[in-house]
């Protein structure tokens, strides 16, 4: 059982309308996509869904400005980050066309505040699903990959980071039982 608290980075997860069909006749859809990790031979398509999503994000809130060089900057943070023990990349890849990458999500083991219980707590940093991907439960399937791997390493508790002004992000996280612990505040010195 994990305790989700926090707010959410990613982009919007409506499901297919194939998705919904299914759901609503009880029949089982062809499954679209397949949940793994990530490898390095999947960072260019994972760099198509984070631009799409940093774009979405650039659109809601004109604070979410990236640096000229973000994309480069990213590529290469994953690339390392794949290298991490105590971080986990998972990728949804579709079965139709190998190698396209529908969405992905970013894990890692943090240690809490030194007052604070639990002594460690999974953190959600990125969860990106592209807008394109026609298949509904990409973001779930990914969020339980994850889950799995925090659970291995004794992980109970989960924050993820969700932007204010993206609704649909805000209700994938309630949907899984997510509450909200507090609100960052940002404060423009000039």
């Amino acid at each position: 059982m994990f305790v989700l608290h926090g707010l959410w980075y990613g982009a919007g997860m409506a499901l297919s309308e194939t998705s919904q069909a299914s759901q609503a006749t009880g029949t089982s859809a062809v499954k679209a996509f397949e949940v793994r990790r990530a490898t390095s031979a999947d960072a260019q398509d994972m760099a198509r869904v984070w631009q799409e999503t940093v774009d979405m994000l650039a659109q809601a809130d004109a604070r979410f400005r990236l640096k000229p060089n973000a994309p480069d900057i990213w590529l290469n943070t994953l690339l390392e980050s794949l290298a991490r023990d105590d971080l986990a990349v998972f990728v949804a890849e579709s079965v139709s066309t190998p190698g396209r990458i529908l969405g992905y999500i970013v894990g890692s083991v943090m240690d809490n505040l030194p007052t604070l219980l639990p002594e460690r707590h999974g953190l959600v940093s990125e969860l990106a699903v592209d807008s394109h991907g026609k298949a509904g439960g990409i973001g779930r399937q990914l969020f339980e990959a994850l889950t799995s791997w925090f659970g291995e390493r004794d992980v109970t508790h989960v924050q993820a980071l969700v932007p204010a002004h993206q609704p649909v992000a805000q209700a994938f996280w309630r949907a899984l039982g997510a509450s909200e612990l507090y609100d960052l505040m940002w404060l423009r010195l000039e």
